[in-house]
């Protein structure tokens, strides 16, 4: 429960690394299909605008940003204080540096990688929308956005030494998955 997980590294505090690890999964995943959602929600309808893609993709990222980060730390907050009452004594057992500031590592760590993950991703399906005029930006954010996807995927699978190629394709999968049923419900 106090180890990092991965031998030869040296824990941060009560499992906060893999705490964060899953905020940031999380709120990449969320960021990256919210914004395309958006995006492709706002096509279907025939509404897609340059501007619709930055106020919307913008704004939905910064709400994104601010709803998890604080959902992370009140929750962690909350199994802080289920799970041992002061985080600064569960700090201490883990040899921390700043057994004082446990309660701070294991509520603002989580909380600030899952603010920061969505944001990062929403701005993925965006950026076309920079560069390019609206029906070629609108099929780059999809690419762009189902490559970033994929990489998540790889990623994952490489933690768990399974198959990195299955776990990038069933991010993708679900990301088209979304993508034909925002367009079915708002194409027609």
């Amino acid at each position: 429960m106090f180890k990092s997980g991965r031998p030869g590294r040296q824990a941060v505090g009560p499992d906060v690394q893999s705490i964060s690890r899953r905020y940031f999964i999380l709120g990449a995943f969320d960021g990256a299909l919210t914004i395309l959602g958006v995006i492709l929600g706002a096509a279907a309808s025939g509404s897609l605008t340059k501007q619709i893609v930055m106020s919307a993709g913008i704004g939905g990222g910064i709400a994104l940003a601010i709803s998890s980060a604080v959902g992370a730390y009140e929750a962690e907050r909350i199994e802080t204080k289920l799970n041992g009452g002061d985080a600064s004594r569960m700090a201490a057992k883990v040899e921390h540096k700043w057994p004082k500031r446990g309660y701070w590592t294991v509520t603002l760590i989580p909380a600030a990688v899952h603010g920061i993950a969505p944001l990062i991703a929403a701005i993925i399906p965006v950026i076309p929308f920079l560069v390019f005029d609206i029906a070629p930006a609108a099929m780059i954010s999809i690419a762009s956005t189902m490559a970033f996807l994929f990489v998540m995927g790889l990623y994952l699978g490489s933690l768990t030494e399974g198959r990195k190629l299955t776990a990038g394709l069933r991010f993708v999968l679900i990301g088209v998955v979304t993508s034909v049923i925002v367009v079915f419900m708002f194409g027609g």
